[in-house]
């Protein structure tokens, strides 16, 4: 991302700063008139980074990623027992306690934060959406990225708010459909089902999909989209087009458009050619210690090669930043944990089994999959990598009983160095992609769309919430109550079931 773009989201953010907090009737995104943001392409670029900016800060992104991370069964949170403090941070998330209003500090009901955020990237994105026809020529390229990270966000919505299209069908609860920019009585707007939701979330990326032009992985762009359509698809259970897409944005399945064994180990914080979006964190726009690297990243050994996954699966360590030993640490926070059962699922020889070491075993493995480039929370963030093409795809060829699946699932695992699998199944490939997405927000989501119990291994979790069932309301965030008390259209009918008094 150039410099010219990181003072644009400076700008954008501080602007957003300033606005209300109120997270229905704010004041636009830019503070600016819709004349002067839509002269020239440079204020345009400002609206359009200012979305990117919302999308990308820790309110919403660190909290959300890995709120969906551990809500899963295979990541958790530190209890604090063992010489990290957990800080609040993530805690209710992982222990299905989120509340649609504060009840015991902010880090207790965080779906608000967002919420807020969601709908602020949705905001500036449809500034663009809907003066497109008054943007001088060359803005194309601005509006069809617009229409992408709407989508981006929505989709992100469904995945925090909604439950599972393939469980609950097109007449499931949906989105709050926000399709104008800025005005009070376009915040009004009823909660859609879920067919018109993704209805619309398809239409935008499609949008993007045929007009994007760029191609810097650090945008939205035609390739990146195509993989959001197949991972949309893929939600509503339209494997057909889930397929389709997938293709789209991997023009092969045999490995060679993969990182190495060596990329991979070396703590994702560099884009590279597998990552076709990523999210670019620098000292001007960096969370530092909100930082996604901040909550998974402790330290890593001296020796690069004892950092990586064994077949023991790291070994015991002394927290101590004096310690004279073979660590270096630099801690952020520092609270998320890999469950010893999740370690198991791994070969010896597998790359993603970056589990160094641990301090008590009750405590669970750090993992370095997540690291900064020198400095803690510089790093990129992968929104889409190519390998959940691979994963879609042999997901859809499993569903049509198509043996090629087989071959594109061992064509990523070979490349990773894990066990070859002997037969294609669903749960085989829910399987593997545990072992390559963990950290990246697929965890409760797939369980939701293949409709699974929630299965924690019981003496590894602190946490009360252990196992639900398939479908379970609490699988859910709360609408927050901001929503509910402003929002004309919206009524207490609105709140998702578990969380309605």
């Amino acid at each position: 991302m150039n410099t010219k773009n990181i003072l644009l989201i400076a700008l954008i953010a501080l602007i957003s700063n300033a606005c209300s907090d109120d997270d229905l009737f704010q004041v636009p995104a830019t503070s600016l008139s819709d004349e002067t943001i839509l002269t020239s392409k440079e204020t345009a670029n400002t609206v359009l980074m200012g979305a990117y900016a919302q999308t990308g800060d820790y309110r919403y992104l660190t909290i959300g990623e890995i709120s969906l991370d551990v809500m899963g069964n295979d990541i958790k949170i530190t209890d604090g027992a063992y010489g990290f403090s957990t800080y609040n941070w993530l805690m209710y998330a992982y222990n299905y306690i989120q509340y649609p209003r504060t009840v015991d500090g902010w880090w207790s009901a965080y779906a608000a934060y967002l919420w807020r955020y969601a709908y602020r990237a949705i905001d500036q994105a449809n500034l663009l959406i809907n003066n497109a026809d008054k943007l001088p020529a060359g803005c194309e390229d601005i509006v069809a990225q617009a229409y992408g990270i709407r989508a981006y966000n929505f989709l992100n919505l469904y995945h925090l708010f909604c439950p599972a299209y393939t469980a609950a069908g097109d007449a499931g609860q949906g989105l709050f459909l926000r399709l104008t920019s800025g005005s009070a009585d376009g915040n009004n707007v009823p909660r859609s089902n879920l067919r018109e939701s993704l209805s619309q979330i398809i239409a935008d990326f499609t949008y993007a999909y045929q007009n994007c032009t760029s191609t810097s992985n650090y945008f939205i762009n035609k390739t990146n989209t195509a993989l959001l359509l197949a991972r949309t698809y893929l939600d509503m259970g339209d494997y057909e087009n889930a397929q389709k897409y997938a293709e789209a944005a991997c023009a092969n399945f045999d490995g060679t458009n993969l990182m190495s064994k060596e990329e991979y180990q070396s703590g994702f914080n560099t884009a590279n050619s597998e990552w076709l979006w990523a999210f670019n964190f620098v000292p001007e726009t960096s969370n530092i210690y909100a930082s996604i690297p901040s909550f998974y990243h402790a330290a890593t050994f001296k020796d690069p090669a004892s950092t990586f996954g064994t077949e023991d699966y790291g070994s015991k360590v002394t927290y101590d930043y004096l310690a004279a030993n073979a660590v270096d640490w630099m801690t952020g926070y520092s609270t998320v944990r890999i469950t010893w059962s999740f370690a198991a699922l791994y070969g010896k020889d597998d790359c993603r089994a970056l589990f160094p070491f641990y301090i008590d075993e009750k405590d669970g493995l750090f993992t370095s999959k997540y690291s900064s480039k020198g400095s803690l929370g510089i790093a990129d963030y992968p929104m889409a990598r190519t390998a959940e093409a691979y994963l879609i795809e042999a997901e859809c060829l499993v569903r049509k009983n198509n043996p090629k699946a087989l071959e594109v699932l061992n064509a990523l695992q070979s490349k990773r160095g894990g066990t070859l699998s002997t037969e294609a199944s669903i749960d085989e490939v829910w399987k593997e992609r545990r072992r390559e997405l963990y950290g990246e927000g697929f965890a409760l989501p797939d369980i939701k769309r293949l409709q699974k119990p929630l299965e924690r291994t019981g003496d590894e979790h602190w946490t009360n919430v252990k196992n639900l069932p398939p479908n379970n309301p609490r699988m859910m965030f709360p609408i927050p109550l901001d929503e509910l008390d402003y929002n004309k259209n919206a009524t207490s009918a609105d709140q998702n079931e578990y969380w309605r008094n």
